[in-house]
């Protein structure tokens, strides 16, 4: 897959430009199904509970062709970091914003080490999943290790335990990923164990239903990832 190009931008510094908000209209508009974009974006991109947010843009020449948002809230004296990220079609190969999500959440921890932070969100596309997981050195759920059941009850208390694993890491949301039939049939019978386990937890997945993934953000995490990716 060819090279993108990417600009960065905090909202606190320098932020979207109408015609970039209108870009990313149309890749949530491609990459969602029941979704109003102007919707979406107020409730990521504009919503007043983060205090910081950092996003990457993604490009072609000078098209925007996807986007990685990240998102730091405080909450119950922890920051919690949220994440959106969608790409058009032809531009979902590979694994382009897990450094970038790595970078920041590891930035945030630096600047306030002595507050936990974790990642707690949902993760609707198993492809993404895959993207993450194989990367990282501890994420819940997890095949290899036994996911802290009380983290799930903390940050996603309303949600739905798996069949697979009893733990609360399902969520009901409002979209499902834009998959053709042909892509659906290729996650179903995919040989990477990440999305087969990701399959199992959540079958539901192209039926409005999510998986809430939790990574904490520490030294720990940070070893165990650079071990993990060498």
């Amino acid at each position: 897959m060819k090279r993108l190009k990417s600009i960065d931008l905090t909202q606190s510094k320098r932020w979207l430009q109408p015609e970039q908000r209108q870009a990313l209209a149309e890749i949530i508009t491609a990459s969602f199904s029941n979704v109003d974009s102007d919707a979406y974006l107020f409730k990521y991109f504009d919503s007043a509970e983060p205090y910081q947010r950092k996003l990457r843009l993604y490009l072609d020449q000078e098209r925007v062709v996807g986007y990685c948002l990240l998102t730091f809230t405080h909450i119950s004296n922890k920051v919690v970091i949220k994440a959106s990220a969608a790409f058009l079609p032809d531009y979902r190969k590979g694994s382009n914003t897990f450094i970038f999500s790595l970078q920041e959440s590891f930035k945030s921890w630096l600047t306030k080490p002595w507050r936990q932070h974790y990642y707690a969100d949902t993760m609707l596309s198993p492809a993404m999943y895959r993207a993450i997981a194989k990367n990282t050195g501890i994420i819940w759920p997890h095949f290899s290790h036994q996911a802290p059941a009380a983290l799930f009850d903390h940050f996603n208390p309303d949600g739905d335990p798996s069949a697979e694993n009893a733990i609360r890491c399902l969520v009901s949301v409002d979209r499902v990923s834009n998959y053709n039939q042909a892509e659906l049939d290729m996650l179903l019978t995919s040989d990477k164990p990440e999305i087969q386990y990701y399959c199992k937890l959540n079958p539901h997945f192209n039926s409005g239903v999510a998986l809430f993934v939790i990574i904490p953000v520490n030294l720990k995490q940070f070893l165990l990832t650079l071990i993990k990716r060498k």
